[in-house]
């Protein structure tokens, strides 16, 4: 009789883990249905980004580049309609009959791709209304990558597309260093998992808050392995620049989240110096929003990246730029006194 006893608590012992378990998984699947349906509308940034991610991108074989565009997709992300070609940029395949000197790339991270904005008010799309029909403007931007993957993905794209000039787009994660690709099945297929590891990540990040933020990028931008690869990534866009003689232009996109009391300026002042010590066109774009909200400038209230309205300034501004360097010698400056040399005037 007393041998049954030890048989008979381990029995209850396993029922009562079997109980747990199931108790635990049935209130994940519940979690992750109720996530489901609190974010089918669209509109929550982190779920929107991670939809991306699976449905929109692909591991690079470039360890250097990390993911790029998947060719060939389409998905509606917050709300929007986004295609990617069989290059793997957003917008249209480039146009063989227009040659290389009137044909310009935007590189970049999410704010080049145009997160959030319909193809037609992207900055790739305004820009190439502003520049007219002998201009063709194609977008090589892709979510969630700093200078140095930017670079390295031009990198791969040039051997397929010949640009006259090259705008990059610099935002204040150039220099970010990303975090190591730590994905699994749970966190690829469960949307519940996601938002609470990205949650995690930002509540130890200790970049919470205005002057966390602040201190985060200041940290960024004064040393370490990300302004370093950054640096090296802009090196490297100069040695392509001089085997096509590619005409480069840098504009620089403030954080949207308060353009009235800007504390990033020394990211605007550390890109500046580095795009004119190479002999670029440099475009500050803080100035062109500072006489509105900056809520105005924003896809929506939950996510800072810039609107169509925010585009149609940006492309107003770099349109006259662009212009000019697509009807000026390669190597000389296209605007006034934001670069080493004068160009002559073009006939």
């Amino acid at each position: 009789m007393s041998s049954m006893v030890p048989e008979f608590s381990v029995r209850r012992a396993v029922q009562s883990v079997l109980l747990m378990l199931c108790g635990v998984l049935l209130a994940c699947a519940a979690g992750e249905i109720l996530v489901r349906v609190a974010t089918a509308n669209q509109e929550n940034y982190v779920i929107e980004m991670w939809r991306y991610a699976r449905l929109l991108k692909e591991k690079s074989a470039d360890p250097k580049i990390g993911h790029q565009n998947r060719p060939d997709s389409s998905a509606r992300l917050q709300g929007v309609d986004v295609n990617i070609n069989a290059l793997g940029m957003r917008g249209p395949m480039p146009d063989p009959r227009i040659p290389a000197d009137r044909t310009v790339v935007i590189l970049g991270d999410s704010v080049a791709l145009g997160w959030g904005v319909p193809e037609q008010r992207t900055l790739r799309a305004q820009l190439a209304s502003a520049l007219g029909t002998d201009i063709q403007v194609l977008n090589a931007g892709v979510g969630n990558m700093n200078l140095a993957q930017v670079v390295a993905l031009w990198a791969h794209l040039r051997t397929r597309v010949h640009a006259g000039t090259i705008v990059v787009l610099a935002t204040a994660r150039s220099s970010t260093v990303q975090p190591p690709d730590t994905t699994n099945w749970l966190i690829e297929h469960s949307e519940l998992a996601a938002l609470t590891v990205t949650f995690f990540r930002q509540s130890t990040s200790g970049a919470t808050g205005r002057d966390g933020l602040v201190a985060a990028y200041r940290r960024d931008w004064t040393n370490g392995a990300g302004l370093d690869a950054m640096r090296g990534a802009l090196d490297r866009l100069k040695l392509m620049q001089a085997e096509r003689k590619t005409r480069i232009i840098v504009a620089a996109m403030p954080e949207t989240h308060d353009m009235q009391r800007y504390s990033l300026g020394f990211i605007t002042d550390g890109l500046k110096h580095e795009s004119l010590q190479r002999g670029w066109e440099f475009v500050d774009l803080l100035p062109l929003f500072r006489d509105e909200p900056s809520e105005n400038f924003r896809v929506s209230p939950q996510d800072a990246h810039p609107n169509g309205e925010a585009f149609r300034r940006i492309a107003a501004q770099l349109a006259p730029v662009i212009r000019r360097a697509t009807t000026s010698p390669p190597g000389c400056k296209a605007g006034p006194g934001t670069g080493p040399q004068d160009c002559p005037s073009a006939h």
